[in-house]
């Protein structure tokens, strides 16, 4: 299940069940649980550069921060992975350089994100090739058209 906590005004550009979907594509192609669940909490700018500082010591903004915080419900066997923080400001740039929409681009920080909580880093080059590889099929699954948006290791 998707917990999608965001201010009302981005509910306008923002929509729940695309990221719904993208969640299930998610699961399915990492063949986890269907009762996995995780939040995800879209904010502004200044919200998440003071997580970016309290959990990595760097004082700015970035686009997506992952928790990971994996537990099972053991009243509904749910598989709990963690938390995911979007920054929507971030995401609004980095669309508007990009050319293509702010939903596409918070969708795809969305499935890194995820992809992040599932234990894929891009720290060095093979896992670098690894989590490029199953963004890009889990985004063509979405009919999201982008595609190599990690940032290569020494880039």
């Amino acid at each position: 299940m998707l917990n999608l906590i965001m201010p009302s005004s981005y509910a306008k550009v923002i929509e729940g069940p695309r990221l719904a979907n993208a969640f299930r594509e998610t699961l399915a192609a990492l063949e986890l649980a269907q009762n996995t669940s995780v939040t995800l909490r879209l904010t502004n700018n200044r919200v998440i550069r003071r997580y970016n500082f309290a959990w990595l010591g760097i004082d700015a903004p970035t686009d997506v921060l992952s928790f990971e915080n994996p537990y099972i419900d053991p009243e509904t066997g749910e598989h709990y992975l963690g938390d995911i923080i979007i920054s929507y400001e971030k995401a609004r740039r980095q669309a508007k350089e990009g050319e293509h929409s702010i939903y596409q681009e918070v969708e795809m920080l969305f499935v890194h994100g995820l992809l992040h909580l599932a234990g894929y880093d891009h720290g060095d080059e093979d896992d670098w090739l690894d989590m490029s590889s199953m963004q890009d099929l889990i985004l063509k699954k979405t009919a999201n058209p982008l595609r190599n948006s990690i940032q290569a290791p020494g880039e």
